[in-house]
């Protein structure tokens, strides 16, 4: 009988069986479970479970590939299966080997601006014969000459390999015909998933009679046709499930063609850029497709209230509606999808017209725990929106709450961190109101208690919130430090400091009075006077605090204590410095993706500590950060072994070819560099000017 020992540490976790492992790791996102894999070889062997494989992606990405080069000639050597490869912009030479090894596994297979032949495309689908999803997406060569799958010897195989796909993409194809749509979907009998956006598709009727003018059955070689495809769609339509025509020319008569199919049972149809959409088609669709659970309509000039209001009385299943930067839309068809009740993703953000009365008549007028997924980005909200929205989703996951400018309040924010304790994606980017008391909730205990108190009140009449400063003087005093009102109110005192200069003092001396009280409340836990921290949403993986130049690092010292954090943006947060990024990594150790733009404080030692604590970082943001030197492209060539992506654009302390300092990093892909000479921004962007030249002197 096998014998197990146990230590004075307890027994060993690696010997728990396989199937409580399993059931562990399942609870881990697939960063953290491969992590998991390196610690031993029981569980690296646990994390090769079949349904954990599902979610890992092999990605091949501006590369050559080749059997008898890297890194090819690694995998060949590995024991692992892939079931979802992804080429991108990849050329190709000699692929048999790898095929033949790993193409049985594999279940999706895609190509994105890839150079590559048809001979050797083909080949590659012969030796994938449980293929379920294939996209072929920009490929120009492959579909230029119009002869991809013409009859010949290797048809008969095609047919058998092909004969499981449900799923196919051509999106992004200009040289597709009808000719060469025909001959690719004869091949796969079983399609359910159709997506063709951004293709070439002609939608006018009178382009029939010049390419179909005596044979209609013929496919032509020349064009891509709405006529031909919608034939297509009706003979497939009992098994046909999903189709996307974004980015085309789709109009109201084709909706109409669509929706007069009886047999076609849609549930998802995306319709996303497709500006010649028309209320009598949208109806047609509505009326016609009540199976529908998943609708995109944004960017969508012409989708109206009228659209919206169909839609929302006929199609009661809808589980994910998008309509972002449909610029026709209204508080009057806004207030109609309260009727959505199994409606799980929201998407209204870029809506000029959508204001805060319209979600709180609508979607915020009644508890509703199915939403998950909640954009409301760039719109006209007020606070007690804001508010609503916390109190009326308990579940939500994502929240976009970006561009708000003027509604997303301190108050609001601990609403928040009081309601939504399972938010894992939090978007504040420009939300310059948030100050550190949100973040860590020192003195906002008493306002969330008020709130509370007179929530009918604060519906009714929505007041401007206080800023940051009169919420750091009505906080209580620190014995230890006079008030720095006092200092203001002191007799026959006579400033000569400019009314900028006296603000920046101002603003120091609070940020040093807020240091002192979160030093005490890190011995007093139960202090009457803090609220609520963002330390509440235990599970929060992206958070985007972009341009809050209020934030400072007493948030990143106090508050920010999230173990599952994968992704954070802190870009144009001016007073975020060294201090700050210490705590930072310390207690966020699973950061993926930092961005530290314009964040003009932070130096060398900051970049050091990230470099050294942050081992599974891969993309990092440092653009304009003056203070970088040399010396942090040192600390990442040593320290970061998983970079993949590094922006270091007008760094102008950095040498001018920071690439060559890196070429240790085995993972570094893309590394965003200025060119030779003075830095130039993009758009938007500040850029410094020269001096002004000398005044001249007095004779």
């Amino acid at each position: 009988m096998e014998q197990y020992y146990i230590d004075d540490f307890g027994p060993k976790y690696s010997d728990l069986p396989m199937e409580i492992l399993v059931k562990i790791f399942g609870y881990l996102n697939p960063g953290d479970r491969f992590a998991v894999g390196l610690t031993c070889k029981r569980w690296l062997e646990a994390t090769q479970y079949q349904h954990f494989i599902n979610d890992v992606c092999l990605n091949f990405y501006k590369t050559h590939f080749n059997d008898t080069t890297n890194p090819v000639l690694y995998l060949l050597k590995s024991f692992r299966s892939f079931q979802n490869v992804c080429f991108t912009q990849v050329d190709f030479n000699e692929t048999e080997q790898f095929f033949s090894r790993f193409g049985l596994h594999i279940h999706e297979l895609s190509f994105k601006a890839c150079d590559i032949r048809e001979k050797t495309f083909i080949c590659m689908l012969m030796m994938v014969p449980n293929l379920r999803t294939l996209r072929v997406e920009g490929c120009r060569e492959l579909l230029m000459s119009g002869r991809l799958f013409e009859p010949g010897p290797d048809q008969q195989i095609l047919a058998s390999t092909l004969e499981n796909v449900t799923r196919l993409s051509l999106g992004f194809n200009r040289f597709l015909s009808d000719a060469l749509f025909k001959r690719i979907v004869l091949l796969m009998p079983n399609l359910e998933d159709l997506d063709l956006t951004s293709c070439s598709i002609s939608f006018h009727k009178g382009l029939y009679r010049k390419f179909y003018p005596g044979r209609p059955d013929d496919a032509s070689e020349n064009v891509l046709t709405f006529y031909y495809i919608s034939q297509f769609i009706e003979r497939q339509a009992h098994k046909l499930k999903k189709l996307n025509f974004s980015s085309t020319l789709i109009d109201g008569d084709a909706l109409e063609v669509l929706a007069g199919f009886k047999l076609l049972n849609l549930e998802s149809f995306d319709l996303n850029s497709c500006d010649q959409l028309t209320n009598p088609g949208i109806t047609a669709l509505a009326q016609a497709k009540t199976t529908l659970q998943y609708l995109d309509f944004s960017k969508s000039v012409r989708f109206t209230d009228s659209c919206l209001h169909k839609i929302c009385h006929h199609l009661p299943n809808l589980v994910s509606l998008k309509v972002r930067r449909c610029r026709a839309l209204t508080d009057l068809g806004i207030v109609e999808i309260v009727r959505l009740e199994k409606l799980q993703v929201l998407d209204i953000s870029e809506c000029e017209s959508v204001t805060g009365q319209g979600i709180i008549k609508g979607i915020a007028s009644k508890l509703n725990p199915t939403l998950l997924e909640l954009y409301v980005s760039a719109l006209n909200l007020c606070e007690s929106s804001v508010t609503k929205i916390a109190e009326c989703f308990p579940s939500l996951r994502v929240l976009d709450l970006s561009y708000c400018f003027h509604s997303v309040s301190d108050l609001c924010l601990q609403m928040i961190f009081k309601n939504l304790i399972w938010l894992r994606h939090l978007n504040l980017d420009c939300c310059d109101k948030i100050s550190d008391s949100a973040m860590t909730g020192v003195g906002m205990l008493q306002k969330v208690q008020d709130f509370e108190t007179n929530k009918t009140t604060v519906a009714q009449s929505v007041t401007p919130s206080s800023s940051a400063s009169d919420e750091i003087d009505q906080m209580p005093p620190v014995p230890s430090r006079p008030s720095t009102s006092n200092i203001s109110e002191e007799p026959f005192k006579i400033s000569i400091r400019s009314k900028a200069e006296q603000e920046i003092v101002n603003d120091a001396l609070r940020k040093r009075a807020m240091m002192e009280i979160c030093q005490q409340n890190e011995f007093h836990k139960d202090d009457a006077s803090t609220g609520y921290s963002i330390d509440r949403l235990k599970g929060l993986r992206v958070l985007r605090l972009s341009q809050c130049n209020k934030l400072s690092d007493i948030s990143l010292m106090y508050a920010f204590k999230l173990k599952e954090l994968k992704e954070i943006s802190l870009a144009k947060c001016q007073q975020i410095s060294g201090v700050g990024i210490k705590s930072l990594v310390q207690n966020c150790p699973s950061l993926e993706v930092v961005d530290l733009s314009e964040c003009h404080n932070v130096n060398d030692k900051a970049i050091e500590m990230i470099a050294i604590h942050l081992r599974r970082l891969q993309i990092l943001s440092l653009e304009r950060c003056f203070q970088l030197s040399d010396f942090s492209l040192d600390y990442i060539a040593i320290h970061c072994k998983a970079l993949r992506s590094l922006d270091v654009r007008g760094c102008r302390n950095m040498c001018a070819e920071p690439n060559l300092r890196l070429v240790n990093v085995p993972t570094l892909r893309t590394v965003h560099m200025s060119k030779p000479g003075p830095y130039v921004g993009e758009p938007g962007y500040f850029v410094k000017k020269p001096p002004p030249p000398p005044m001249p002197k007095r004779i």
